[in-house]
C-alpha cells in the first residue's frame, strides 16, 4: 500500500495580517493629517477670529478718547480724575459709570492727574500737579476665549485750552449742531471750532455772558421759530429749555439779558400769541440746568397791536442795579417798551412809542430801532426809525426815561435835530465811563449815512457824513457803533459798508471796512482797513462787541453774501492811535452760516474772567 504524499511546498497565508497593520498604519497617517489640518484651520480661524475682535476693540478704545476730547470741548469742568464708563445724551457724550459694555467689550474711561518738573516736563511721579493738565487712557476688555482674555489701552493728553480765554462766539454752519468757539485776548485768535448740541439748525443766535461767574447763556432761533436755550457752565454747553416764538427766523423773536447787581438771567421772547411777551428766569445763584429756570410768564403790554416780532434788551451797567429795558416791535410797525425792575416788568410809557415804523417792504423786515443804558446816571435811551423819512426828510426819532430807576420818567417822542435822512438801519451804544452815546444809520432812500452825539443831556447830529453807502435791504445790518477809552482819550467808532462808484443799491459795496472816528460830536473818516481776505460784496450783517474789561478795544464781527463769518479786532493806543487786526487769522471763522441776516452769530466777552 502507498502512503502518497504531498511533495508540494506548504503555503502560510500571511494576507490577512498584513492587511491590518496596513490599515491601521494608514488611519494612524491619516488621523495625524487630519488632526494637523484642523489644527491649522482651526489656528488660521482662531487668528482671524482673533484680528476681527483686536478692530473692534481698537475702534471702541479710539472712540472713548474721541468722545472725552468731545466732552472736554464743551468745557472742562466735565472731566474730573476717576473712572467712566461713557454714554450718549441727546446726541452728546457724557462720562456715566465707572464702564461702559458693547457687546463682548468692556471699556473704561480712566482720568487721572498729571505731573510736571520745574521746567514744565512731565513726569510719573514727584511732580507739582497741573491743574490744566490731564491723562485721558481708554482701555477695552474682552474675553477672546474661555482661558484668554485681551486688553486695548490708548493714551492721551488733554489740557484745559479754555481757561485763559476772554470770548465766546457761537453761529450755524447749514448742520444741525451750532458750532461754539473761545476767542483769547492775548493772541487774538479763536481756538478750533467744536460743536454745541445737536438741534435743528441755527438761524438767529444770541450770547450773553454773567457779570458774576464764568457763565453764559444763548438763544438759538431755527427756521420752524423754535427757540433753544443753553446754557454754558462748568459742564461746558447743557441744553436748557424749548420755546416755539414763531416765524422763520426773518426777525429777531427773543433776546438775553443779565442783571448786573444780581447775575440773574432773563429770557423774554414771543410766546406766538397776539399782544403777549413770554419771559423766564434764572438766578444768578443757581448754576445751569432746567430745573432752575422758572416756568414761563406772560406780560400783557397794553400798546401792542399783533404778534411781536422784534426784540431787544439793554441793562442798566450801573453795579448796585437790576434794571433791565425791553423794546418790541409787532406785526403792525407799533414800538413799545417797559422796564424790568428786577421781579416784574412796568413802567410801559401811557402814550404811544411808536405806531408807523419804517420798513423796506413789510413790517419789521428790517432793524430800524435800538436802546442803550447811560453808563452813570441809568438813564433810558430809545432811538428808532418812523416811516416818514425819506431822502432829505428826518425820519430819526427818540424818547427818554430819566431817574435811573424802574418807575424812571418817560419823555415825549421828539425828533433829533440836524439829521436829514430815512433810518432802515441804525444802531447806538453807550460809554462805559460816561452817559455819553454814539449813534449811526443808513438809509434806503438815498443811501445817506448820518451820525449823531449824546452828551447826556442832548443830541448833536451830522446828516450825509457819507452819500453812497449800500442800500440796507430785508434783513440787513449795514452800520454798526462803538466806543474806546485808552488813558485820557475817549473816541466812539462807527463803521458801515460803503458803496463803490456813487452807486446807491444792494450790491455795489466795498469789500474793505470803512469807518470814522468821533471826538464828541465831531466825527473824521479814517483809511479803509482792508482786511484779509477781502469780505465778499454785499456784506449782511454788521455788530461791534466792545470788551468790558480792556476798553481800549471792540470786536467787529461781519457776515456776507457767501454766508461767511469774520472777526476784527480795533484796538486805540494810549497814543490814540488806531490798529485793525485780522482776529479770524486772515480766513472765514466759517464759510457756510446758512444765513446770513437777522443776527446770524453771537458773540461776547467774558464779564467775569
Amino acid at each position: 500500500m502507498f502512503e502518497i504524499h504531498n511533495s508540494y511546498p506548504k503555503i502560510h497565508s500571511s494576507y490577512r495580517g498584513f492587511s491590518l497593520v496596513e490599515i491601521v498604519l494608514a488611519i494612524a497617517i491619516f488621523m495625524i493629517l487630519a488632526v494637523v489640518g484642523v489644527t491649522t484651520i482651526l489656528q488660521s480661524f482662531s487668528v482671524s477670529k482673533l484680528s476681527e475682535e483686536q478692530i473692534k476693540a481698537d475702534f471702541y478704545a479710539q472712540e472713548g478718547i474721541e468722545a472725552v476730547r468731545s466732552i472736554k470741548n464743551r468745557g472742562w469742568g466735565g472731566l474730573t480724575p476717576g473712572s467712566y464708563g461713557l454714554r450718549s445724551d441727546s446726541g452728546n457724550w457724557v462720562l456715566s459709570g465707572v464702564s461702559d459694555t458693547k457687546d463682548k467689550y468692556t471699556r473704561q474711561i480712566e482720568i487721572s492727574e498729571v505731573e510736571r518738573n520745574i521746567n514744565g516736563d512731565i513726569m510719573e511721579s514727584g511732580g507739582t500737579v497741573d491743574a490744566d493738565t490731564l491723562k485721558i487712557t481708554s482701555n477695552v476688555n474682552w474675553n477672546f476665549s474661555g482661558t484668554r482674555d485681551d486688553t486695548i489701552s490708548y493714551f492721551t493728553y488733554m489740557t484745559n485750552f479754555q481757561k485763559t480765554k476772554e470770548g465766546i462766539l457761537i453761529y450755524g454752519d447749514g448742520t444741525n449742531v451750532p458750532k461754539w468757539r473761545n476767542y483769547s485776548n492775548i493772541s487774538n485768535s479763536f481756538d478750533r471750532e467744536a460743536g454745541m448740541a445737536e438741534t435743528l439748525s441755527g438761524l438767529n443766535f444770541v450770547v450773553r455772558t454773567s457779570p458774576l461767574q464764568r457763565e453764559a447763556v444763548a438763544g438759538i432761533v431755527n427756521g420752524s421759530g423754535e427757540l433753544q436755550v443753553f446754557c454754558y457752565g462748568e459742564n461746558g454747553w447743557d441744553w436748557q429749555w424749548t420755546q416755539s416764538v414763531g416765524g422763520n427766523a426773518s426777525t429777531r423773536r427773543f433776546d438775553i439779558s443779565y442783571e448786573t447787581n444780581s447775575g440773574d438771567v432773563l429770557v423774554v421772547f414771543n410766546d406766538n400769541d397776539s399782544n403777549r411777551l413770554g419771559y423766564r428766569t434764572k438766578s444768578g445763584s443757581n448754576g445751569c440746568g432746567g430745573a432752575n429756570w422758572s416756568n414761563a410768564l406772560i406780560y400783557s403790554p397794553l400798546r401792542t397791536n399783533g404778534v411781536i416780532h422784534w426784540i431787544k434788551m439793554a441793562w442798566d451797567k450801573r453795579s448796585s442795579s437790576d434794571l433791565i429795558t425791553v423794546i418790541w416791535a409787532d406785526a403792525n410797525s407799533d414800538l413799545s417798551t417797559a422796564v424790568w425792575s428786577g421781579t416784574a416788568f412796568s413802567n410801559e410809557p401811557s402814550a404811544v412809542t411808536e405806531s408807523s415804523l419804517e420798513v423796506v417792504s413789510t413790517a419789521q423786515d428790517v432793524d430800524c430801532f435800538d436802546i442803550e443804558y447811560e453808563s452813570v446816571s441809568g438813564g433810558i435811551m430809545l432811538v428808532w426809525a418812523n416811516s416818514a423819512g425819506n431822502n432829505g426828510t428826518n425820519g430819526v426819532r427818540y424818547r427818554t426815561c430819566a431817574g435811573g430807576t424802574a418807575s424812571c420818567t418817560w419823555g415825549a417822542v421828539e425828533t433829533p435835530p440836524m439829521f436829514s435822512d430815512d433810518a432802515h438801519n441804525l444802531d447806538i451804544s453807550g460809554n462805559p465811563l460816561s452817559n455819553e452815546i454814539v449813534f449811526a444809520s443808513v438809509g434806503y432812500a438815498g443811501c445817506d449815512m448820518q451820525v449823531g452825539y449824546w452828551n447826556g443831556s442832548s443830541w448833536s447830529n451830522s446828516a450825509n457824513i457819507d452819500t453812497s453807502v449800500v442800500r440796507p435791504n430785508i434783513g440787513t445790518r449795514l452800520v454798526a457803533t462803538g466806543w474806546l477809552n485808552n488813558g485820557s482819550y475817549t473816541r466812539s467808532v462807527v463803521v458801515y459798508h460803503d458803496a463803490t462808484n456813487n452807486a446807491c443799491n444792494f450790491t455795489n459795496g466795498d469789500r474793505d471796512v470803512d469807518w470814522y472816528v468821533g471826538n464828541s460830536g465831531s466825527f473824521s473818516k479814517q483809511t479803509d482797513f482792508s482786511p484779509s481776505p477781502l469780505f465778499a460784496n454785499p456784506q449782511k450783517w454788521y455788530q461791534i462787541y466792545t470788551d468790558p474789561i480792556n476798553s481800549d478795544r471792540f470786536m467787529l464781527v461781519v457776515s456776507d453774501s457767501a454766508n461767511d463769518l469774520f472777526e476784527k479786532r480795533l484796538v486805540m493806543t494810549s497814543a490814540l492811535a488806531f490798529s485793525w487786526t485780522n482776529s479770524d487769522g486772515g480766513t472765514a471763522l466759517e464759510t457756510d452760516l446758512g444765513w446770513s441776516t437777522s443776527v446770524p452769530f453771537g458773540f461776547g466777552y467774558w464779564r467775569n474772567p
